[in-house]
């Protein structure tokens, strides 16, 4: 990469060349098995003007036309999504505008925003998703948000008070696009809302497993400053979430704004404290994820060394980062569990894993299972109470690696 994808600088760090990786949600049926698989370098740089952390996009055209990932599989997603609604509702809700969803997947966000009582509007590319939504009555545009469908929208529905993209913007690889598309459809007054995790609990706690294809950007605050203020757009209000390991909401309005508008000011000199925007930050960053890997491999050839059998938590993408770059197959691994229905029967793109129901880990009781949806632990471990309180143990990948059994104790 020679350009930034945000701030358009040069600047750029290849920090973290993790392979050659197949699409991490590429999942496979058995009769494909056999098959040459695509796979591409994934290689993370880092911008050291903006501290976005990006990938090159070599998704294949198309790709997202079917999709495996759902949210409403985690009930903590649902809630989530609920009280977004719920904010959304409560702050904006002098409007009652159209309220665009882009991104929208299987529709929690809409349907809690149409139970409010909100015109609403999808847009999402994954056609076998989104025909599920519609039987729902959600109105969804099946197609990847530019500007002509942002300029289409609005002709046929008017402009969008509320405008709403979670676990998306990170996926796109020409942001200035979006970014026009979403200045095209607001109203004048109206709100731009992003979800995506943030660049530094990445760096911080070693969540090198967000680093995929589909997620061609990790942003810093300063980024999103950056790109916005290209568009007159300015940055109002940032909250922290908790979810997928650390993630931001931030808001943002038309209209042009300082060089470092006040409500990201703070946010923007934490992440320069943490070095976001230094080599070495990065270079150390390289330094830990290889340790990880080192440890881990270690725990989990001992452990199959002395009989022991092993599973994983997790069909996700993340998790195939973890398992492609480490290089653990069936020769570790038995399968990997998973809460999806679309991801049941399938095998994981380049390890080849199958997956299946969650409910396995009670029927097979497997002795040790390597969490890969580590982000979501405290979740998956009340979930799988029974197993733990049965003498199974989870193996935690990241931040660091370590051991859950019954009691809670993480060795």
């Amino acid at each position: 990469m020679k350009q930034c994808r945000g701030c358009k600088r040069t600047r750029l760090y290849l920090f973290l060349p993790l392979g050659d990786h197949p699409p991490a949600n590429g999942f496979l049926p058995p009769e494909r098995l056999a098959e040459p698989e695509a796979r591409f370098p994934l290689d993370a740089y880092v911008c050291l003007d903006c501290g976005l952390i990006q990938v090159e996009d070599h998704v294949p055209p198309g790709f997202f036309r079917h999709y495996v990932y759902l949210p409403s599989a985690s009930p903590q997603l649902q809630h989530h999504f609920r009280g977004l609604a719920l904010e959304v509702n409560q702050r904006f809700g002098d409007a009652r505008g159209l309220v665009v969803d882009v991104g929208c997947n299987d529709g929690l966000f809409l349907r809690a925003m149409r139970d409010l009582g909100w015109p609403t509007l999808g847009i999402d590319p994954a056609t076998n998703i989104v025909e599920a939504v519609r039987r729902d009555g959600i109105d969804v545009v099946n197609e990847y948000f530019t500007i002509d469908v942002a300029e289409a929208i609005r002709r046929e529905r008017g402009p969008a008070s509320v405008i709403v993209t979670t676990n998306t913007f990170h996926h796109i690889d020409d942001l200035d696009a979006f970014t026009a598309g979403v200045r095209r459809l607001l109203t004048d007054d109206g709100v731009f809302i992003v979800e995506v995790p943030h660049a530094k609990p990445i760096v911080e706690e070693n969540q090198f497993d967000g680093i995929y294809h589909e997620h061609l950007s990790q942003f810093s605050i300063r980024a999103f400053v950056d790109l916005f203020a290209r568009f007159d757009m300015r940055v109002v209000e940032i909250q922290p979430l908790p979810v997928h390991g650390g993630s931001v909401r931030v808001f943002a309005r038309r209209g042009a704004a300082p060089e470092l508008p006040s409500a990201a000011a703070p946010w923007v000199e934490a992440e320069a404290e943490s070095g976001l925007f230094e080599e070495a930050t990065y270079t150390r960053f390289r330094e830990r994820v290889q340790r990880l890997r080192d440890e881990l491999m270690r725990l989990l050839r001992e452990l199959k060394r002395q009989g022991v059998r092993l599973a994983g938590y997790g069909a996700s993408a993340r998790g195939n980062t973890v398992l492609n770059y480490y290089g653990i197959g069936p020769d570790l691994l038995e399968y990997i569990v998973d809460r999806n229905p679309l991801k049941h029967g399938l095998y994981s793109p380049g390890m080849h894993l199958p997956v299946r129901p969650v409910e396995v880990l009670l029927e097979d009781r497997p002795d040790y299972v390597l969490l890969l949806a580590w982000n979501f632990a405290d979740e998956v471990l009340d979930q799988q109470r029974a197993y733990l309180d049965g003498g199974g143990r989870f193996i935690l990948p990241i931040p660091e690696v370590a051991v859950v059994d019954g009691s809670g104790v993480r060795a």
